[in-house]
């Protein structure tokens, strides 16, 4: 067992000083802005057009282009005292000023019928023009220490916010200025910009071949800059990955689905032969109103062939034809299509193993000495890492084999039982094939442990043991898993010609079902896989899920065995796992502890829904879940709170009243689901007030409040970084409060992962010696000789069965001659979870309280119960704790549907 990992985090070293970098800088012009703005606006004729100008594609384009450019600011073009330049050198005015024409050019609109506006809007462009001329924006010096930070009053670092763009850009390119060495091979790397941070991509990409295809693939390497609460000092998190290439003739992009294009071209100016340091991205598209795939408007690729004449630059449908041909390059110029798991299989695997990462770190490391230091080691902050679960050591013992099975089944039975109430369990299978019907109802029978012999007529089974009755009704799904008939009509939006096909076939479906009274039950539905729906939108899943939830059932969803990889068996027994959960027949183990928590404890656990327009329904929601999970309740443990009703409900009725909200037709239903028009602020102020209310519903108990920081900020500022202090909570426009203040034995941790913005830092533990590689470690973990008051903490889990057996040290970027198909692998990469107790009955709360009989809190212990919460007997390790992961998974119920109005009546004449 390892008692230390490392993770791939850095932070400034204060024995270093400063960082200070010289810059040269300019701003983006007010002249400019306004010029440019007024012919950006002809683009639209409604009132309400753009709020600011497409700048990212210009600022690609230069750091493309431009010598001596570092990085561009954020919002330059809003503000002229905002820094737009970054650069290491002063740029000439005869290079700029023809990129910035070529974007310029771009602004209006294109040609058309009005012969009159369309002169105004020449004369508004050779305006534009000319006013680049005329107007040379002045440099000037600035110097930035790339380590300047600021603590906010809970004790946390706060970087300067150029930091959060220029540290990265500094970083990658001292990065990319030095090769890395494996296997005797130098891989070179690229620098592609970021929304957030930089990436590393290694250049030109690596061939793996297996049979007669060739696979192209490259090293990852992603830096972004991160806060941590309560830390003095910011970090730097570094990730690496795989990236793959498509490699297909052609490369196949599903209908509606587009593809992201790394560019690699020479700079466009005579004489300019310095090393290529970038990659520039850029996405293509089928667009329907030229009937072809076309590059994106913030794509680069298309204004380079006016700066550049002499060279052939890729067209959408040439790059998709031929990938390889483009990835190998023609006359001076590559491209890569980024493969993506809509497109098929890869013979690539994802991720890298422990060792390989550990091998990249230290290269990392290296060469961010003297200024940023690794952050120290984490160890072992609890001593057990997980709850009381069910043995699963391999025995050849049948008594002990047979033992085990009981027990599990007992858990089992003892769970549905739970949310039962004496009623029976009802379970619709409706399936295509007949291998999965079958191995469904053997499944059903295994987990329960129920009785054979007990088929009726119609596909129907029954089984009556003890306490427990189980019905199973077996139909053929038919027509009902068809493509949904999707087909643009007149003066109605894809969204609500959409909408209108979901619930004709929602409606199809629940009357195949069947109303059911007084119980929820369970339907699983074998579909087919997503690939065989190629036209957009015509998965008929949703509709179908809504249809379920009419007729009183939660879903889960099963693919058919010939779209599927992996035995039907075990997919079998994870549908139906599923589908338990969401029946809410699923309760957290019995927690190890150092020392015991209160009996009665309850979770309280929070996810806010966001629902994008471009989501499965096309149709934009928002809506904040709550979960109360009470492990001992011996009647429905989990409930989830409806904002409509005003109460706790079983969790498998508030998932049915989050489908039923969305598919209404009624306005009020609209009202109810939170999904009328709103400005942020009104968001906000609603998600605060159904806190407020919520923390006064379960006050009657202990409570340990759960939320992901990085889901629920978006809605409530108050659990952003800067603004959190120990054992305070705080709302907007108000001073932070005592947390106890909601509820005398109310505690709160953040759970924060990685997502898409690599918030929490990759991991591994280090090998002790050169016969033990680095490895995963399941546990909890915090700096060592952390302080009996530290409230961060860092949660792992070891990966699944599911993720076979891989060497640890497995090379995959440049693979070991003793194991030459290592690429094909794919790395399992254990989520590592950040988990920061923001308030608890710490000795310093209980004194401002004035309650001197109460135990204190050990912080640790509290983050322990939030780590132990991510195992249970029948899911593989969770991404979340269970009741944060049961109360997100509610999200796929969030399916909000457009309104359509209805007809218009002529009026009669009398």
């Amino acid at each position: 067992m390892y008692q230390l990992i490392s993770t791939t985090a850095y932070e400034p070293d204060p024995e270093a000083g400063p960082w200070n970098e010289q810059y040269r800088v300019i701003s983006f012009p007010e002249a400019w802005r306004t010029e440019f703005m007024d012919l950006y606006r002809r683009r639209w004729r409604r009132r309400d057009g753009p709020v600011g100008l497409p700048i990212s594609r210009l600022n690609d384009l230069l750091r493309a282009t431009a010598p001596g450019l570092v990085a561009t600011g954020r919002g330059a073009a809003s503000s002229a005292e905002v820094p737009w330049f970054y650069a290491s050198e002063e740029m000439p005015p005869e290079l700029v000023a023809p990129l910035l024409a070529s974007w310029v050019m771009t602004l209006p609109p294109g040609t058309g019928p009005d012969a009159e506006r369309m002169a105004d809007h020449r004369a508004a462009l050779d305006r534009a023009l000319a006013l680049i001329d005329h107007h040379t924006p002045q440099w000037r010096d600035e110097s930035v220490d790339l380590t300047a930070a600021e603590l906010s009053p809970g004790g946390t670092a706060q970087p300067d916010s150029r930091l959060y763009h220029l540290l990265p850009e500094r970083i990658g390119a001292a990065l990319a200025a030095r090769p890395l060495r494996l296997n005797g091979v130098d891989l070179s790397f690229r620098l592609v910009t970021r929304d957030q941070g930089v990436e590393l991509v290694s250049w030109p990409p690596q061939s793996y071949t297996k049979g007669k295809r060739a696979w192209h693939y490259s090293g990852l390497v992603t830096i972004t800059v991160q806060t941590v609460p309560f830390a003095a000092r910011f970090r730097v998190h570094v990730s690496y990955g795989i990236r793959r290439w498509a490699t297909g003739s052609p490369v196949w992009l599903p209908e509606g689905r587009g593809a992201t294009v790394l560019l690699d071209a020479p700079l466009p100016w005579s004489g300019a032969n310095g090393p290529r340091r970038r990659l520039t991205a850029n996405s293509l598209a089928y667009d329907r109103g030229l009937g072809m795939l076309a590059w994106s408007r913030q794509s680069l690729v298309g204004l380079l062939p006016e700066l550049d004449v002499v060279r052939a630059y890729p067209k959408p449908s040439e790059l998709v034809a031929d990938s390889v041909d483009w990835i190998e390059g023609q006359n001076g110029v590559a491209a890569g299509v980024l493969h993506s798991t809509a497109m098929g299989r890869h013979g690539v695997g994802a991720g890298v193993m422990p060792l390989e990462r550990s091998l990249l770190d230290h290269w990392v490391e290296e060469g961010l000495r003297p200024v940023l230091r690794r952050v120290p080691n984490l160890e072992r902050a609890h001593r057990k890492s997980k709850p009381v679960l069910l043995p699963i050591s391999p025995t050849k013992d049948p008594a002990k084999q047979e033992m085990r099975a009981r027990n599990r089944i007992r858990a089992r039975r003892d769970a549905v039982r739970a949310i039962l109430n004496g009623k029976p369990l009802l379970v619709d299978a409706l399936w295509q094939t007949e291998e999965t019907r079958d191995t469904l109802v053997a499944t059903l029978r295994e987990w329960l442990g129920l009785p054979a012999g007990s088929s009726g007529p119609n596909g129907d089974h029954t089984w009556e043991d003890g306490e427990l009755r189980v019905v199973l009704r077996a139909r053929p799904l038919g027509t009902l898993g068809a493509p949904l008939g999707i087909a643009r009509e007149s003066g109605r939006s894809r969204a609500q010609v959409l909408a209108q096909a979901v619930r004709e076939r929602a409606a199809r479906t629940a009357d195949q079902l069947g109303p059911q009274s007084g119980v929820v039950g369970l339907a699983i539905v074998e579909t087919l896989g997503p690939e065989r729906f190629s036209a957009k939108d015509s998965d008929p899943k949703f509709a179908l899920r809504l249809g379920c939830a009419a007729a009183g059932r939660v879903s889960q969803f099963i693919v058919v065995p010939e779209d599927a990889d992996g035995d039907v068996a075990l997919r079998a027994r994870s549908a139906l796992a599923d589908g338990m959960r969401q029946l809410g027949a699923v309760v957290p183990p019995d927690q190890q502890l150092d020392t015991k928590l209160a009996d009665d404890l309850q979770y309280l656990a929070l996810w806010y829904v966001r629902r994008q327009a471009d989501g499965p329904t096309r149709q934009a929601a928002q809506r904040l879940v709550a979960l109360r999970v009470r492990p001992r309740d011996p009647v429905h443990p989990v409930h989830g709170w409806d904002d409509n009703l005003k109460k706790w409900v079983p969790y498998a009725q508030l998932l049915l009243t989050l489908a039923a909200d969305g598919s209404a037709v009624e306005g009020s239903a609209q009202i109810r689901s939170g999904r009328v028009a709103a400005t942020s602020d009104e968001r906000r102020d609603e998600v605060e007030r159904q806190v407020r209310s919520l923390l006064y519903q379960v006050r009657d108990r202990p409570t340990l409040l759960l939320a992901n920081s990085a889901n629920l900020r978006w809605a409530w500022p108050g659990l952003k970084n800067g603004q959190l202090i120990k054992d305070m909570i705080t709302f907007y426009g108000e001073e932070p409060a005592r947390l106890t203040l909601y509820g005398a034995g109310l505690r709160m941790v953040l759970v924060r992962d990685a997502n898409s913005r690599h918030e929490t830092p990759e991991w591994y533990a280090p090998g002790g010696n050169d016969e033990e590689p680095p490895g995963f470690s399941a546990g909890l973990w915090a700096a060592r000789g952390a302080d009996p008051d530290n409230r961060v903490f860092f949660s792992t889990v070891g990966k699944p069965p599911a993720a076979g057996t891989v060497r640890r040290d497995l090379r995959k970027l440049v693979p070991d001659k003793d194991w030459p198909h290592g690429p094909a692998a794919t790395a399992w990469n254990p989520q590592a979870l950040e988990l920061t107790v923001l308030g608890c009955l710490s000795e310093a709360a209980m004194a401002t309280a004035g309650q001197t009989n109460v135990t204190p809190d050990q912080p640790a212990l509290l983050a322990a119960a939030a780590h132990q919460l991510r195992f249970h007997d029948d899911y593989y390790p969770l991404a979340r704790p269970l009741p944060l992961h049961l109360a997100s998974l509610a999200e796929e119920y969030v399916l909000p549907l457009a309104v359509i109005p209805p007809p218009a009546i002529e009026p009669v004449d009398e």
